[in-house]
Formats: C-alpha cells, sequence, structure tokens
C-alpha cells in the first residue's frame, strides 16, 4: 500500500501489556475450555476453525468473568476471530490473525489502536499437524510462530500469544523445545530463548503458560529494526 491521506506514522513500539493481563487471558482459555467441554462440545473431532470459533464466543457472548471466578477481563475493548489485519509495512492489509484480544486503554494520537492488541495464532499439534509443518513452520503458508517474527501480525507491539489445540500426547517441554532446537528452524524463528514456564499447569487439560523470546526479521518504517517479541505459549488438551 503506497503511502496516501489516510495512512499515518505512529509511535512503535506501542507500551507493553501488563503480565497480569496476558496472566488473566491465559486463565479464561482455561476456563473457556472447561465451558466448552460442559456443553458437550467434542474438541477431540472438531476442527481448528471451529473450535476457535467456539472460543471467540466465549469472550464475546459468555462472559467469562462473570462465570463465578475472579478473572477481571476490563482490559479487553474486544476479542474477533480472523478480522482483518495490516502487516508491518502495510504491503498487505488482509492477514487474519486467529483471534485478537483488542485493548480497552486510551494511547495518544500518536499510537494506532487498531494494532494495540495482544494478537493470537490458534494452531493444532497432533500427529495429523507437526510442529515443524505448523507452529514452528519457516516459509509455508502454514506457519504460526514465524508469522510473528516477519511482522505479519503483532508488528507494532513486544507480545504475543500462540494457542494449541493438542492431541496425540504432545508435551510442550518436550515437543516444542524439540522442535524450535533445530538450526533452520532458530534461524527462521528469530533465534527463539530457551523455553522457560510462567504459569505452571491447574488443570490436567492444559500444560501451563510458557515463553520464548525472538528476534524480528522486519524493519519499522522509520527504519529501525524491530525489538524482539515475547511469544507466549497456552497448551490446551483436545481430545477425549
Amino acid at each position: 500500500m503506497t503511502p496516501g491521506f489516510f495512512t499515518r506514522a505512529y509511535q512503535v513500539p506501542h507500551p507493553r501489556l501488563k503480565e497480569r493481563w496476558i496472566y488473566a487471558i491465559h486463565f479464561a482459555l482455561v476456563r473457556a475450555f472447561e465451558m466448552i467441554r460442559t456443553d458437550g462440545f467434542d474438541l477431540a473431532v472438531a476442527g481448528e476453525d471451529d473450535i476457535t470459533f467456539r472460543l471467540e464466543e466465549m469472550f464475546e457472548n459468555r462472559r467469562i468473568q462473570d462465570e463465578g471466578t475472579d478473572l477481571d477481563l476490563g482490559f479487553i475493548r474486544s476479542v474477533t476471530r480472523e478480522s482483518a489485519a495490516a502487516n508491518h509495512d502495510e504491503s498487505s492489509i488482509g492477514r487474519k490473525p486467529d483471534l485478537v484480544f483488542r485493548l480497552n486503554r486510551e494511547l495518544r494520537h500518536t499510537h494506532n489502536r487498531v494494532q494495540d492488541a495482544l494478537f493470537a495464532e490458534c494452531k493444532p499439534v497432533d500427529r495429523a499437524h507437526l510442529l515443524r509443518d505448523h507452529y514452528c513452520a519457516v516459509g509455508k503458508k502454514t506457519s504460526g510462530i514465524e508469522r510473528f517474527i516477519c511482522g505479519a501480525y503483532a508488528s507494532a507491539m513486544e507480545q504475543g500469544l500462540m494457542v494449541a489445540y493438542v492431541r496425540d500426547g504432545f508435551q510442550i517441554n518436550r515437543d516444542l523445545v524439540d522442535a524450535l532446537s533445530t538450526p533452520k528452524t532458530r534461524i527462521g524463528l528469530g533465534q527463539p530463548t530457551a523455553l522457560s514456564c510462567v504459569i505452571e499447569p491447574n488443570s490436567k487439560d492444559c500444560q501451563g503458560l510458557h515463553l520464548t523470546t525472538h528476534h524480528r526479521l522486519f524493519s519499522w518504517s522509520d527504519g529501525r529494526p524491530a525489538t524482539p517479541i515475547d511469544l507466549y505459549h497456552s497448551w490446551h488438551k483436545c481430545c477425549g
């Protein structure tokens, strides 16, 4: 897209999200999956789009924070599924992150409220969707993490979220660590740091919340290299 009348130069990066906000979204996801199971929805056979659709519905219509928990999600303005977004230089304006948690905070006019969000990429992790071909893919249309590295998603932010729909016994501490260790993957995904656990599992159906930090492989419009991005990994059991 050629800069024009409606294009403005916004300050980047945007202010960081408070860690407690990211933790609250993770706990809300745990609660949303519990509610989906209670509703009788069969996660074991559901496709990626069906699961993501139900997560959006839980956040937007079921008011997770009103379900008898102490979750405070007042910092979220809206949650949208596959809403079109622009990449880092607006050369592509049809990017569709799986979930976007738009923030309910007032920024000065120098910041882009459309980009002020926690962007989430949701991926199945199972024998049919191997990590190297999807979640950790490099140079493929099915890429997950890579979209944050190249500036397709969350280009103005310094934090992002990966949500895994896990089947077939995959484990984050074993399988994601192995997938991120190969030389090609490390280069393509911005030399990720070692996986660290920031929230221990509090349910047999969730593997906790983990963190990796990645260098990004693009520059902002003013020529500065984009700062690294913290990616949080929230893995949830989706089998019988």
